[in-house]
């Protein structure tokens, strides 16, 4: 029997006479019913449409108003909250280093890709990948086929998590073109996929930069916001 990969208590599976008269096999499961239910699901019917945020009714959020007024439009999506349980959950991912809890959101965000996409994952430093031995968007796509475009072309003295609102906002851009594939977001409509929106600003340098190298079109999907 599976155990919960946040809570490590068994799971309990539908064996209804009509699922075993059915022949299929147990869908594979890595949290339980009771973990899952803390996490906050966005509302598509009430956010923003141009970062994805949960508001009371659809429009442009205050954010994004000012995005735009410096002529910065970008599109993304994102499918949790930023609540208390996907905060846990982060910490054990990703600065824990829980590289399993990887397995949890993959079903999510393959839901959201698109087949006429070209996905590109956010890139970790060099330093952050040693530290953390591995990029954590890249867990999260798990088998899904992405193409390596981007690196961080200087290494960071802090790390994002530890920059408030205002120096996440006038951060540098710090991302650049991975030369073995310069030519492959020519003329791409690309998805940028990264774990948290928060300010916006690491995902629009990373837009930024594909579309000053030939990409067509560049939209985002975060797994939360």
């Amino acid at each position: 029997m599976d155990s919960c990969l946040l809570c490590n208590k068994s799971m309990v599976y539908d064996m209804s006479l009509a699922f075993l008269l059915s022949f299929k096999r147990l869908p594979k499961r890595y949290v339980c019913a009771e973990c899952m239910n803390q996490f906050a699901r966005i509302d598509e019917t009430r956010i923003c449409t141009s970062c994805g945020r949960q508001m009371d009714e659809s429009g442009i959020c205050i954010d994004c108003q000012k995005w735009h007024q410096l002529g910065n439009h970008f599109v993304n999506e994102s499918i949790f909250q930023y609540n208390d349980a996907m905060k846990d959950f982060m910490h054990r991912y990703k600065f824990v280093g829980d590289y399993q809890l990887r397995m949890i959101f993959q079903k999510e965000i393959r839901k959201k890709i698109r087949k006429d996409l070209l996905i590109v994952p956010i890139p970790v430093s060099i330093e952050t990948k040693m530290n953390r031995g591995f990029n954590q968007v890249i867990g999260l796509l798990g088998d899904i086929e992405y193409v390596d475009a981007l690196m961080v072309k200087e290494k960071r003295k802090v790390r994002q998590s530890e920059l408030n609102r205002q120096q996440r906002i006038h951060n540098k851009q710090v991302f650049t073109i991975n030369p073995k594939h310069v030519s492959e977001i020519i003329d791409q409509k690309i998805l940028l996929v990264d774990d948290i929106y928060t300010t916006g600003t690491t995902i629009r340098h990373a837009a930024n930069v594909l579309r000053e190298n030939g990409a067509k079109q560049v939209l985002g999907l975060t797994l939360c916001r």
